[in-house]
């Protein structure tokens, strides 16, 4: 016969052959648990049990049959041997809980650890990213303020520049009228007589920037142009624009025969005025 087919009612046949197969002891083991639950507490008749220990052929240890003193002690023996086998088990079981419950710890205890350390992360960089901002933030705050100087000292010279013409312009002593010059120009519809006014040939041109003596503004489109109106002789530089433009147009068809200064003046007109082309 295959071993794997072999169960173990043969083993035990043989433990139970070695204590002899009729041992009071080995029968107190396999049945006393039971006796006591099915005779519920009552006493045990010790002469009843000894007799029937007696017909049914269990011994004692030596192979005699067993007195009342003999199976009493036996009794009790066995009572304590599965009392302390019993307690092994409970301390086996308890053991095995204990181990349990330290490994479910100890899972427990890597995982608040893991989730500690993944806060902390991401608080670090929550922080990182804030420090972050702030760097950015400062950086550019400071550039802006350095733009803000630079262009403060901009304006600062230019407004130097200004005050400097103007000083100049000061000191020129104007020509006599009659020394005064007509530029030739076409005369067109639209343009105003403004545009013919003789100017005094010894005033430089105005420069965009310099101050409109009669409003205070700044010039804003340009320089005077060469061979076309001053904005001396004009209030409003709208004005100045319309009429520019219109004698611009004239001359050039097209802005392809514009130099750069006259190109910029155009489209100053052009935004200012509708229907200038």
């Amino acid at each position: 016969m295959a071993a794997t087919v072999i169960g173990i009612s043969g083993a035990i046949s043989a433990l139970e052959g070695a204590s002899g197969a009729m041992s009071l002891r080995v029968w107190m083991e396999t049945h006393r648990e039971e006796l006591l639950k099915v005779w519920d507490g009552r006493r045990l008749d010790w002469q009843a049990l000894c007799g029937w220990f007696r017909d049914a052929g269990l011994t004692n240890s030596i192979g005699e049959t067993p007195t009342v003193r003999c199976a009493k002690m036996t009794w009790y023996r066995v009572g304590k041997t599965l009392e302390a086998r019993r307690q092994r088990h409970a301390d086996a079981a308890a053991a095995t809980e204990r181990l349990a419950e330290e490994k479910k710890a100890a899972r427990e205890a890597a995982k608040a650890s893991r989730d500690a350390e993944a806060v902390e992360a991401g608080t670090l960089s929550q922080r990182m990213q804030e420090a972050d901002r702030a760097q950015s933030f400062a950086t550019a705050q400071r550039i802006e303020v350095q733009d803000a100087h630079a262009r403060a000292a901009v304006q600062r010279q230019e407004r130097a520049q200004q005050l400097a013409a103007r000083a100049q312009q000061s000191e020129i002593e104007p020509s006599d009228p009659s020394e005064f010059i007509t530029l030739d120009l076409p005369v067109l519809e639209g343009v105003s007589s403004t545009a013919y006014l003789p100017v005094d040939p010894k005033l430089p041109p105005v420069r965009e920037g310099d101050i409109n003596r009669l409003t205070g503004n700044a010039w804003v489109y340009g320089d005077d142009l060469p061979g076309y109106p001053s904005k001396r002789n004009y209030e409003y530089e709208k004005d100045w624009l319309r009429d520019v433009g219109r004698l611009l147009r004239h001359r050039h068809p097209t802005n392809l025969t514009m130099t750069p200064e006259e190109k910029f003046v155009m489209r100053g007109a052009k935004s200012c005025i509708p229907n200038l082309y």
